[in-house]
This record gives C-alpha cells, structure tokens and sequence, in this order.
C-alpha cells in the first residue's frame, strides 16, 4: 500500500508576521473539513497569512502547544500566541474573533 504524505509544513513561515493564522486539523476528521471551509471564506475577507497542519504529521507542534482537539485556528503574532478558537461556530463568528 502507497500511503501519500504531504510534505512538511514551516510551522515559522509568517512568524515575522504582525497577524497570522495556523490552522491545526486532522485529514479524518469530518468537523475539521467543516471548519476549513468556514476559515476559507472568512479569511477571503481578511486575506491574512495562513498555514494549515495535519496536526498527525506535527506532533512536537501539538504537544509544545498542548493542544487537546481538532480544529484548532491560534491567532498568532510574531510568534506568540494571541487567541485559540476549538469551536468555528460561523463565517460571522470567526470574522469578529479575528479583526
């Protein structure tokens, strides 16, 4: 059996970022498609810098960040964390939690 991986994400690549998102997911988890999607429409309005983990492939990530459920979208700046949404809720939602 051929198992494709994708190749790994620079969890750092907009660390020098004022605002920016990482987006922590599984590829089996149905909730985390769901929330993808809510993300991708928000983030056309606020057209910020994205990077999206398959959290399975990033577990150093997980456990330094100690995170405990997929999805999970931190709002970063310059490498700190400033905000962690679990629950996506709406577009509407996350648009006011990420202005």
């Amino acid at each position: 059996m051929n198992v494709k991986r994708e190749p790994r994400v620079d969890v750092q690549e907009h660390v020098d970022k004022d605002k920016y998102l990482i987006f922590g997911y599984t590829p089996t988890c149905g909730t985390c498609k769901v929330s993808e999607r809510m993300l991708d429409i928000a983030n056309e309005m606020l057209e910020l810098p994205i990077t999206k983990l398959d959290l399975n492939l990033h577990p150093d990530f997980s456990q330094a960040y100690e995170i405990q459920s997929v999805p999970i979208l931190m709002l970063m700046s310059k490498g700190e964390e400033q905000k962690r949404i679990y629950a996506f809720q709406s577009v509407p939602y996350l648009l006011e939690n990420l202005k």
